[in-house]
């Protein structure tokens, strides 16, 4: 399947705010999107299947740190290399500066975690109750970029 990782458009937000919303239990609303947008700290990945949006992927750098905020693929496009895809994106896009990257992801969420450790991403804590509907634990898991 041909895609391309591209910085997310203002045409894309409604996309992206529905991929959020389906996939996590308090999704960010459209303006949050918008104002990411704006954000000279924020990335903003998108996977583009022949004008559809699979997938998306946002990080802030602060100061040398990057967190990595939200990644969603919508299902049905799910285990295709599209996540991996994005995580590498968000890693070239941060800046020479920045010493590591980080993100929380819930304990029961194996796939995720999987792919963060071929990635080369390592559990450094827990969260405890960090996620609510259901109330969950997450691992906090970074991995170093220099």
């Amino acid at each position: 399947m041909d895609y391309i990782i591209r910085k997310m458009e203002r045409s894309d937000v409604a996309a992206v705010a529905k991929i959020e919303a389906d996939t996590f239990t308090e999704p960010w609303s459209e303006q949050s999107f918008i104002a990411e947008l704006s954000n000279p700290q924020a990335t903003i990945l998108v996977c583009d299947i022949s004008g559809e949006i699979a997938g998306f992927a946002d990080m802030r750098e602060i100061c040398g740190e990057c967190y990595i905020n939200n990644v969603a693929v919508i299902e049905k496009y799910r285990r295709l290399g599209i996540g991996k895809s994005l995580m590498e994106g968000l890693h070239g896009a941060c800046s020479e500066n920045a010493e590591f990257i980080t993100l929380e992801v819930r304990e029961s969420n194996s796939a995720a975690i999987s792919l963060y450790r071929s990635l080369g991403y390592t559990q450094v804590g827990v969260r405890k109750d960090f996620y609510r509907q259901p109330t969950e634990n997450a691992c906090l898991m970074t991995r170093l970029l220099k």
